[in-house]
């Protein structure tokens, strides 16, 4: 008799599943990077819509050279589904690796269903597509050197004549575990350089700057050293044409928190701003237009000695900070620092 043989099975572990309840289907993760999206069809079935590989090369191929992009770093950890009220450009989905390369996907122009046009998956979807890398701030300030924040004195009116700050070697986080996003805020954590510490990483978008383009010439502004500012020109990583479109300039920081984390959400928030009969609201990311009625964001972190809360810094709460500080310190210079940022 001769043996049987059996075939070869290459498996792929999922090691995460996202569900979008909006557009009516889920995602899933493998161990190898690809993502799937999968729709209900039926009371006790699903559909398979799509399966997304190759994201190294696609991240490649919008972000050619960038060092951040390596076969030994490109390990995606997390899908964060994004909602249709924050983007009007159709941005779906963000995918973000252990070293912070953020992934945006949105759906391609090209249709695979006879259904025609249509942006739920329930009535045939066009397939998603790799849009958008936006890579990880290179400008990180380690936490320790954060105690001491370097502040240059301001000789008149906002125009400092002192030295350039001291120079510092940048941190580079490249081990993240654990990730949340919620309206343009993303958090991550990994293991600090001690036990019993982690490090949260924290990007914002810097919406003072971003709705003021074309009037602020932003190479003669100087980042703030607690939370920097990095630019990323949309352009140069969504095309190979090499014109630069508008920019997008966020704030990033790293904080230290005790404990190990397990698990991250954002804290509900109460809505109490009113938007008048025909007036278009605004996009959800927009905090300067909400800031006076709605509380800030606040992501909460569970970790093995409890629960850590971390609350975003609007314009208004800068102001209400440099104002007391004035009042209690008689210092001029961080009101000043506030207006011209």
């Amino acid at each position: 008799m001769c043996p049987i043989s059996h075939p070869t099975i290459f498996t792929d572990r999922i090691i995460s599943v996202v569900s979008d309840i909006p557009r009516n289907c889920f995602y899933t993760l493998t161990a190898k990077n690809c993502i799937s999206i999968y729709k209900p069809n039926g009371d006790k079935s699903i559909e398979h819509v799509q399966t997304i590989s190759n994201l190294y090369k696609a991240a490649q191929d919008k972000a050619p050279g960038s060092t951040a992009l390596t076969p030994k770093n490109f390990q995606i950890i997390a899908l964060h589904v994004v909602d249709q009220s924050e983007s009007r450009g159709g941005v779906q989905l963000l995918a973000i690796t252990t070293n912070g390369v953020r992934l945006y996907f949105s759906p391609s122009l090209s249709y695979n269903y006879s259904y025609g046009p249509s942006t739920s998956f329930a009535s045939g979807a066009r397939t998603l597509q790799l849009i958008h890398v936006r890579l990880p701030p290179p400008n990180l300030l380690h936490p320790d050197e954060q105690s001491n924040p370097y502040r240059p004195p301001v000789a008149a009116y906002g125009a400092s004549q002192a030295p350039p700050p001291p120079t510092s070697r940048p941190y580079i986080v490249s081990t993240l575990e654990n990730s949340c996003y919620a309206e343009g805020l993303t958090i991550a954590a990994q293991q600090g350089d001690t036990d019993g510490t982690d490090y949260i990483l924290c990007m914002a978008p810097d919406l003072t700057r971003i709705g003021s383009l074309g009037q602020l010439n932003l190479s003669q502004q100087q980042p703030p050293v607690q939370q920097l500012a990095y630019p990323t020109a949309y352009g140069s990583y969504n095309s190979s044409s090499g014109t630069n479109q508008k920019q997008l300039t966020e704030y990033a920081t790293l904080l230290a928190i005790p404990g190990r984390t397990w698990a991250m959400a954002t804290v509900p928030r109460g809505f109490s701003v009113s938007i008048p009969s025909g007036t278009p609201a605004p996009v959800v990311t927009n905090e300067l237009a909400t800031q006076f009625g709605e509380a800030p964001h606040q992501f909460m972190i569970l970790t093995n000695v409890g629960l850590t809360f971390l609350a975003k810094r609007r314009a208004l709460d800068y102001l209400k900070a440099v104002i007391e500080e004035l009042q209690s310190e008689g210092n001029v210079q961080s009101i000043i620092e506030f207006r011209d940022r």
